[in-house]
Order: C-alpha cells, then sequence, then structure tokens
C-alpha cells in the first residue's frame, strides 16, 4: 500500500522550496504524473536510501535536521527502518543495542535522553530538542 503521509510531506516540502510540479519532477528525473501519485499516496515512496537523498536535497532539506528525519522516517516501510539508517543494522552491536532498548522498555522518552547524552559526548546536539 502507498504512503499517504510520505506523500503530503514530500508536497508539502516541494510547496515550501517554491518548486512547482512539472519542474520538481525534472528535476528529480521522474514523470510529473508519477510524482503525483506519489504525493496522493497511490504510489510507494522509493526505498533506496540514494533515491530518497536526491529527493530530500531538491526539496533543500539538510541532512540530520528534523525535516530530513521526518522525510526518512516517511518513507520507512512499516518494521523497517528508515533508508538513511538502514546499512546501521550490518554494525555489529546495533542488533544489541535495539534488544536493550527493547529489554529495558525504554519509553521514547528515556531514548531521547540517550540520543542526547550520546549527541553531548561527541561535541553537541545534532538533532534539536526532543
Amino acid at each position: 500500500m502507498a504512503n499517504q503521509t510520505f506523500g503530503k510531506l514530500l508536497k508539502r516540502f516541494r510547496l515550501r522550496a517554491g518548486i512547482g510540479l512539472r519542474r520538481f519532477a525534472e528535476m528529480i528525473e521522474v514523470e510529473p504524473s508519477n510524482l503525483s501519485a506519489l504525493e496522493h499516496g497511490r504510489r510507494s515512496p522509493p526505498a533506496e536510501p540514494e533515491r530518497l537523498r536526491v529527493i530530500a536535497d531538491a526539496v533543500g532539506l539538510v541532512e540530520g535536521s528534523a525535516d530530513w528525519e521526518a522525510f526518512f522516517n516517511a518513507a520507512r516501510k512499516p518494521g523497517e527502518l528508515p533508508a538513511d539508517v538502514r546499512q546501521l543494522a550490518d554494525r555489529k552491536l546495533v542488533p544489541t543495542l535495539l534488544r536493550t532498548i527493547d529489554n529495558q522498555q525504554l519509553t521514547d522518552q528515556q531514548i531521547a535522553r540517550l540520543i542526547d547524552e550520546i549527541d553531548n559526548g561527541h561535541g553537541g546536539s545534532r538533532h534539536g530538542s526532543r
């Protein structure tokens, strides 16, 4: 099933960037009818991280920003990691980290604090407020 939330978000970002549908379709090398179908939830978002990055860059999203995260989160299929972080699942300790979070039954607020602690230990937060 197509992701209507992704389409609405994409359209909002496109309009915010001041780009018309036909021009944007040309920029990202898709048919205008396919872009329209994507924006109206009749087509699924691209699954490939690089394709999503091209689209995100075209609407002016900044990697690591809240809009970037919302964009990639909206493009993901249920039960999958967002495309921009999917490769992290191959890192040795990531599954262990996720299992620990699950076993400890951390709340979203506790996970946000953990992220902030990690960010602050590496020169400040990249994610803004949670």
